[in-house]
C-alpha cells in the first residue's frame, strides 16, 4: 500500500530539519528550545536578518507542518477550531491587558493562579481556563496543576515588544464579524471605494478608514506602533538583502512612511544615506518624534528629516537626486489610486531616478520575470532542503500570517493582494517598467521600477 503524501511530507520535514541544524550550526545559534529563557534566542530578535540556510529550512518545515495538519487532523475538529478561533485572540488580550504575562515574567518556573488572583483580582477558575487554553495554543505551559509558566513566543507580548503592539489595537474582533454582512450588502459587495467596507459597518461611520482615525488620537498611536511593528519585522530582510549602496548619490524619498521606522534603520546601518520620511500632516509630529529617539546620536543633522506629503499630490522633489520608495503603501489602495500614486511619482522622477516598491507579491513568480529576480539564496553558500511538495504548497502553508494581514487590510480598506503580472499592469499603467525584482528574507519583495524612455 502506498501512501505517497504522507511519506512525502514525512522526508521533506526530516530534509528540513536536518538542513536546520546543520544551517543553525554553521551560523554559531545555540539550540531552541520552547521554554522562557532569561536571554531572548537570537533568532526571535527583530534587528538582525535570519541566516538564509535558517530561513529556508525553517520555511520549508513549517509549511510541511501546516500539511501534516491538513492531512491528519479530524474535519469535524478543524471545524470546531475556526468555529472557537475567536478565542485565540481574547485570551491573549486577557493574558496582556490584565498584567497577567508581565507578572508571569518575574517567576520564570512558573507562578500559581491562587497568586494572579491575589495580586491582579482576577478570578482564578476563570484564569484557569483562559490559560490552559493559552497553554494549548503555545503562549505558557502547565507546570503544575494550577501553575503556568512562560513560553519563549510569550517574551514578544512583553511591556516594548513589537507583539504587544500588534495586539493592542482595538476593535479588530468587531471587523471580523462584520465580514459576512459586508459581503452581501447591498451597496458595499461590489464596491472597491475605501468607504464601503466591513470598517463602516462595524463603527456605524460613513469615513473612510484613514479619515476616521484622525478623530482618535488614542486609536491612531496605537495604530501607528501596529504598523511600525510589522515593518520592522521584515525590516532586517529589507536592509540586508536589496543593493542600498547603489542609492548612495540620491535622496531617498519614503512616501507614506509612517513614523519613519524603516528610514531610521536605513540610516543608522548606511550613514551616508539622505532619507526624507513623506506622510499625512497627523503623523509628521510622529515621525519627528520617531527620528530624535531613534536615529544614531552620531548621525550629521538633517539625515532623515519627515514633511507632510499627500500621496495624490504632486510629488514636490523631482529630478535624478531622488529615489522614491513605497513599503506597505500600494496594498492599501484599489487599482485606479494605487496608478495615480505611482503616476505623481514618475512625473517627478528622473531617468536614473528608481523607484522601490516593497510589497508581497501573491501566487507564483512566473518564468517569464525570471531574469529580472535577484534571489540571495542563489548566491550564497548554503545547504538546501529536498522537497518532495510543491512550491506552491510551500507558499501556502508559509503564509498564514500574511494572507490574514491581507484579510484585515481588504476589511479596513478595501485593498487586495495582487500577483506579479497584477503588479506589472499596475506599474506599466503610471507609466514605469520593472527592472529588478529582489526577493528578500520576508514575506515581501522589492520591486525595482524606473520611468519608460520615450
Amino acid at each position: 500500500m502506498s501512501h505517497r503524501e504522507l511519506d512525502n511530507l514525512q522526508t521533506t520535514l526530516n530534509n528540513a530539519l536536518n538542513s536546520l541544524r546543520i544551517a543553525m550550526d554553521k551560523s554559531m545559534l545555540s539550540p531552541l528550545s520552547s521554554q522562557y529563557g532569561i536571554d531572548m534566542h537570537p533568532l526571535d530578535g527583530l534587528d538582525q536578518p535570519t541566516p538564509v540556510g535558517v530561513y529556508e529550512a525553517r520555511r520549508a518545515a513549517l509549511a510541511c507542518v501546516a500539511e501534516l495538519k491538513n492531512l491528519l487532523q479530524h474535519p469535524f475538529e478543524k471545524a470546531a477550531e475556526s468555529t472557537f478561533a475567536m478565542y485565540d485572540f481574547a485570551t491573549v488580550q486577557v493574558f496582556v491587558e490584565h498584567g497577567i504575562v508581565d507578572r508571569m515574567a518575574k517567576e520564570p518556573s512558573g507562578i500559581s493562579v491562587k497568586t494572579l488572583q491575589s495580586e491582579l483580582n482576577l478570578d482564578s477558575h476563570k484564569l484557569t481556563t483562559v490559560l490552559r487554553h493559552l497553554s494549548a495554543c503555545g503562549w505558557v505551559r502547565e507546570t503544575q496543576d494550577g501553575v503556568f509558566a512562560m513560553n519563549r513566543s510569550s517574551r514578544i507580548l512583553l511591556q516594548g515588544q513589537r507583539g504587544r503592539a500588534l495586539i493592542s489595537v482595538p476593535g479588530n474582533m468587531r471587523i471580523a464579524e462584520a465580514l459576512p454582512r459586508w459581503l452581501t450588502h447591498p451597496e458595499f459587495r461590489f464596491s472597491n471605494s475605501p468607504e464601503h467596507t466591513a470598517f463602516q459597518l462595524a463603527n456605524d461611520t460613513t469615513k473612510p478608514f484613514f479619515e476616521w482615525v484622525k478623530d482618535d488620537r488614542n486609536y491612531l498611536g496605537r495604530f501607528a506602533a501596529c504598523v511600525e511593528a510589522l515593518g520592522e519585522y521584515v525590516t532586517p530582510g529589507i536592509l540586508s538583502d536589496y543593493p542600498w549602496q547603489t542609492c548612495l548619490k540620491s535622496t531617498i524619498v519614503d512616501c507614506g512612511g509612517g513614523k519613519g521606522s524603516l528610514a531610521i534603520a536605513l540610516a543608522n546601518k548606511f550613514p551616508a544615506l539622505r532619507l526624507v520620511i513623506q506622510e499625512r500632516g497627523e503623523m509628521v509630529e510622529l515621525a519627528v518624534a520617531n527620528i530624535k529617539a531613534r536615529l544614531d546620536s552620531n548621525s550629521a543633522p538633517g539625515t532623515v528629516v519627515a514633511e507632510a506629503h499627500d500621496l495624490f499630490s504632486a510629488q514636490p522633489r523631482t529630478g535624478d537626486n531622488y529615489t522614491f520608495m513605497l513599503r506597505h503603501v500600494l496594498h492599501n489602495w484599489p487599482e485606479t489610486q494605487a496608478v495615480s500614486i505611482l503616476e505623481k511619482l514618475a512625473a517627478a522622477a528622473g531617468p536614473k531616478s528608481k523607484i522601490l516598491i516593497i510589497e508581497r507579491i501573491s501566487g507564483h513568480y512566473p518564468d517569464t520575470h525570471a531574469q529580472l529576480e535577484y534571489n540571495l539564496a542563489s548566491t550564497t553558500d548554503i545547504t538546501t532542503s529536498a522537497s518532495l511538495i510543491t512550491e506552491q504548497a510551500l507558499l501556502n502553508s508559509s503564509s498564514r500570517m500574511p494572507h490574514a494581514l491581507a484579510l484585515h487590510l481588504l476589511c479596513i480598506l478595501n485593498c487586495h493582494e495582487r500577483t506579479l503580472d497584477q503588479w506589472r499592469t499596475i506599474i506599466s499603467r503610471a507609466g514605469l517598467i520593472i527592472t529588478g525584482l529582489y526577493k528578500l528574507r520576508a514575506y515581501v519583495s522589492i520591486m525595482e521600477c524606473r520611468i519608460i524612455h520615450t
